[in-house]
């Protein structure tokens, strides 16, 4: 999950679930204009997660990456609105979003296929009040097909005042659980995958509200863990040999980014400078770049292996 660093009103938090915080307080600021930070409570990768990265990682290490396949995903985008601001989420900000979806994963072999947008109206889901009760009537398709759902009022208003869940996603393999263990991911019954997908708060749609992340990044970032991807700065450590984020290509990170300060570096005695210009980091929208060679070998494998069965 993404968070903009604002003062959260006690009222508001005690009605909405609570999550893990990674937190980073050190802020930062662009043009003599403070910006809001982020925060991040996706949840911790499972054993299985890991241990999957570990052998792809040490796989890639002994040769020269052989999955170079092209993947296609079916989409689906749930637009969920409060009654008042039914009107706010247009079609444009969906074909711009979903076209910013598709640019900053072009460079990946992976590419996405709109299967539908579903407009649905409920203040009581728009607000993330009731995600399983949401998730489960909406939820379409099987393990590999992306469910991303933009809630006008994800935690908050849709301006994000006074407070802001920018999105949350899940991570393969915590989902496949029993009575599906080494079953084909294609195969699974759905109640095993009910809660899988992104949920996103539509103000970070392009031209939405939320001024820094408005250019439907996070979205991008989020799409990165249903994928797979840690943090770069997981684990939030410069030990020597600390996994990180199994990825070898992003340097080691142990503090994550506010705004875009370039030439970070949070490890001193590490090679290279933080990766803030990483989708996998959490710096602002206009920050944002892309994803490292490995970090697109790594979505491939694991789309292929944990989401499709390959």
């Amino acid at each position: 999950m993404l968070f903009l660093q604002l003062a959260l009103l006690a009222s508001a938090a005690s009605a909405l679930p609570t999550y893990p915080i990674h937190k980073n307080t050190t802020t930062t600021s662009a043009n003599s204009t403070t910006i809001p930070s982020r925060l991040c409570g996706v949840d911790e990768p499972s054993s299985a997660l890991l241990d999957a990265h570990t052998n792809i990682r040490s796989s890639l290490r002994k040769r020269e990456p052989t999955r170079s396949r092209k993947y296609t995903v079916d989409t689906v985008f749930h637009i969920i609105t409060t009654e008042d601001q039914k009107n706010t989420i247009t079609k444009s900000m969906v074909a711009n979003q979903f076209g910013a979806l598709q640019s900053a994963y072009a460079s990946s072999s992976i590419s996405f296929r709109l299967k539908s947008v579903n407009y649905v109206v409920n203040d009581t889901w728009a607000t993330d009040a009731a995600d399983s009760d949401m998730k489960a009537a909406l939820r379409q398709g099987n393990y590999s097909t992306l469910n991303i759902y933009f809630q006008s009022n994800l935690s908050t208003s849709f301006d994000g005042t006074p407070s802001q869940l920018l999105g949350y996603c899940t991570l393969p393999t915590n989902v496949t659980y029993s009575p599906c263990d080494g079953c084909d991911p294609t195969e699974m019954p759905a109640d095993n995958y009910a809660m899988d997908g992104c949920n996103v708060h539509a103000g970070t749609m392009p031209n939405g509200p939320l001024q820094y992340y408005n250019q439907g990044k996070t979205a991008v970032h989020e799409v990165g863990h249903w994928f797979g991807l840690l943090h770069t700065f997981q684990d939030n450590s410069c030990a020597d040999g600390d996994a990180g984020d199994f990825i070898d290509d992003t340097p080691q990170e142990s503090v994550s980014t506010d705004g875009c300060p370039v030439g970070k570096k949070s490890c001193p005695d590490c090679p290279g400078v933080d990766p803030i210009h990483n989708f996998m980091d959490y710096s602002q929208d206009s920050c944002y770049e892309g994803f490292t060679p490995d970090q697109i070998h790594r979505m491939q494998e694991m789309f292929g292996s944990l989401r499709l069965g390959e």
